[in-house]
């Protein structure tokens, strides 16, 4: 078994390093509010350790001011945890708990001075604490990172409760440096608290990594899927309906006259001409269905178990709607109309692609018959 020395050494190490990581991770610009808090309860949880492990502090500032730190930073990072679940910690809870590790240590040093009731009742209480942050992490267990997370509070808990138990069941003087079990805690702690600071680090990761995946496939007038978007939920819902032998229909549609209404109105009244289609086209649509933009002003509608009858009374509905409703954009009411195509799987099978070229060809019949007609392939 290593020395008590180098495994206070190697804790110590590992405290610095995964603490400078936090805040070395929290201190760009544009950083979440979670890493920020998790970065200054490390460094307060840093602190009080300093204080508790230090000699020639005076017992006081070590036993109160030291362990209340240590509680302060925990609860720190349990807020952070939280707010990255979408919750919070409040003050007065912060508070509550720092007071709590405030009035324990107090206990044992003032009233009934016991310094193995103290780093034992303490290290009951800082498990616990640990384990609280696990439970809020393992809330999100879908996230990447999240297991990782887990591990490391639920390590530093174990730890923690493990040194509390071996403590009061101890008789005699305490003897840090001879312990197999205070030993084992001691090499636990520094593995959880990699653990928990890189499980922290992959939790923002991952979801900022998803937030980029779901803005890339986003159009970001409209706010419906862009062609990318479109060819990876249009594609699986095609490929499930194939798997199912339901029907799937596919609508073209094509503002009329575009380039007019962007030299009568100005470009801004055209943008608000597709925001309007976007927002009258999700009224009527389901959830399983597919909207995307994948031109100047080219919709598609992937719509999920839609007959070709089905789908042509949908289509027509929605051109009739169109037409009767005017954009509201300043001063001026801008009226416009649709040309659309429709087409099923029944007459063109499942690729999306082909599936939109045979749309595309009927949406343009539509344009070659007058404009603001449906047209079927």
């Amino acid at each position: 078994m290593l020395s008590f020395e180098t495994l206070l050494l190697v804790q110590v190490c590992t405290t610095v390093l995964t603490t400078a990581l936090l805040v070395a991770s929290a201190c760009y610009r544009d950083s979440p509010p979670e890493m920020r808090w998790w970065a200054t309860g490390n460094l307060v949880i840093s602190a009080g350790l300093a204080l508790t492990n230090l000699e020639g502090v005076p017992l006081l500032l070590c036993a109160l001011v030291g362990y209340s730190l240590i509680a302060l930073g925990i609860a720190l990072v349990l807020r952070g945890v939280r707010v990255h679940c979408g919750d919070t910690l409040s003050t007065g809870q912060i508070v509550l708990i720092t007071l709590i590790a405030l009035l324990v240590s107090g206990y044992f040093t003032l009233i009934e001075p016991s310094v193995r009731g103290r780093i034992a009742f303490s290290g009951f209480y800082f498990g616990v604490l640990n384990w609280m942050c696990g439970y809020a992490a393992g809330r999100y267990s879908s996230e990447r990172g999240v297991p990782i997370a887990v591990t490391g509070f639920g390590l530093l808990g174990a730890a923690l409760v493990v040194r509390g138990m071996h403590l009061l069941m101890q008789e005699g003087p305490i003897d840090l440096s001879s312990s197999t079990v205070l030993g084992i805690t001691m090499l636990t702690v520094p593995l959880g608290q990699v653990c928990t600071s890189f499980g922290l680090i992959l939790m923002v990761m991952w979801r900022y990594a998803e937030r980029l995946r779901h803005l890339s496939s986003i159009d970001a007038l409209t706010g419906a899927l862009n062609r990318a978007g479109l060819e990876d939920q249009g594609g699986r819902l095609a490929m499930r309906l194939q798997r199912a032998r339901r029907d799937l229909a596919v609508l073209m549609i094509d503002v009329d006259h575009f380039k007019q209404i962007n030299d009568s109105f100005g470009h801004a009244a055209g943008d608000e001409v597709l925001r309007c289609l976007t927002r009258l086209l999700r009224q009527e649509l389901r959830p399983m269905d597919v909207l995307a933009r994948i031109g100047g002003e080219e919709f598609v509608l992937v719509l999920d178990g839609v007959d070709p009858a089905a789908a042509l009374r949908l289509a027509e509905r929605l051109r009739a709607r169109i037409a009767d409703e005017a954009v509201q954009c300043d001063e001026a009411a801008v009226a416009y109309t649709v040309s659309i195509g429709v087409v099923a799987s029944a007459a063109a099978g499942y690729e999306l692609s082909a599936l939109m070229a045979a749309g595309d060809r009927a949406m343009y019949e539509a344009k070659r018959s007058g404009r603001n007609q449906v047209c079927s392939a």
